[in-house]
């Protein structure tokens, strides 16, 4: 027979965690690309000496809602958000990443980077080098990338046969041993950015909900004890009179 107490401390503890899990999603709630992380649960029914129903609660972990967010015009030459499932890839010093942030700009050198100074990298896997000497920066549907009509390359855009094996780095980075795939499914729209897919409404009713629920158990754990300490007493009445 399971402890009551021990169950409802589980519960506690899958609520704390769910509340840090949507605390960090209205946080990011004006983050490029941002993507509403979710607690995995179940439950193990178990029979308690409690007369209220109380399963254990089983953390599997997060997943990742990728539900596209809203565009949001910028008329920078050099934001770029992605309509459909793709990713951009990016070398953060220790190997390729995948982004859909894609507020990029270029450093010192003329090569273009990511908000983190991440590299952002082509279609052949190397560096893009955009020199700044007044012709305008044109970004295709595709991912081409020209100047006045001459095309200096193509960013690389690429796709997931599961997104849930992506496993994030920070607020808008993956990484994943997936082999990825060319987008076909994807555009590129210039001058825009994809907002986080994070209604800060809904996430504070979740927050209400948590901390009731948290309470509920509270209140419940705080009479499961009283009656262990009762039966205890109790118990140790009897067997003095024995």
């Amino acid at each position: 027979m399971e402890n009551a107490i021990y169950i409802g401390l589980s519960r506690q503890t899958a609520l704390r965690r769910e509340l840090s899990l949507v605390a960090n999603n209205i946080a990011n709630v004006n983050t490029t690309s941002f993507k509403r992380e979710l607690g995995i649960y179940s439950a193990a029914p178990t029979i308690t000496s409690s007369r209220e129903k109380l399963d254990f609660v089983i953390d599997h972990g997060t997943s990742v809602s990728f539900e596209p967010g809203s565009f949001r015009v910028t008329e920078n030459d050099f934001d770029v958000a992605i309509k459909g499932a793709g990713f951009f890839a990016i070398d953060d010093g220790n190997g390729t990443k995948y982004t859909r942030n894609g507020a990029f700009s270029l450093n010192a050198d003329n090569q273009l980077i990511t908000r983190d100074g991440d590299a952002v990298i082509d279609d052949t896997g190397g560096p893009i080098i955009i020199p700044q000497d007044g012709r305008k920066v044109e970004i295709a549907i595709d991912g081409t990338i020209s100047l006045d009509n001459e095309i200096l390359a193509k960013l690389q855009l690429v796709e997931f046969d599961d997104v849930q094996l992506l496993k994030k780095k920070g607020s808008s980075k993956y990484e994943t041993t997936q082999e990825p795939i060319p987008a076909e499914n994807s555009t590129l729209h210039q001058g825009t950015l994809e907002t986080a897919n994070v209604t800060a409404v809904k996430e504070l009713v979740r927050m209400v909900d948590i901390q009731r629920s948290y309470e509920a158990i509270g209140k419940f754990l705080e009479k499961e004890a009283d009656r262990q300490q009762n039966v205890v007493r109790r118990l140790g009445r009897e067997s003095q009179n024995a």
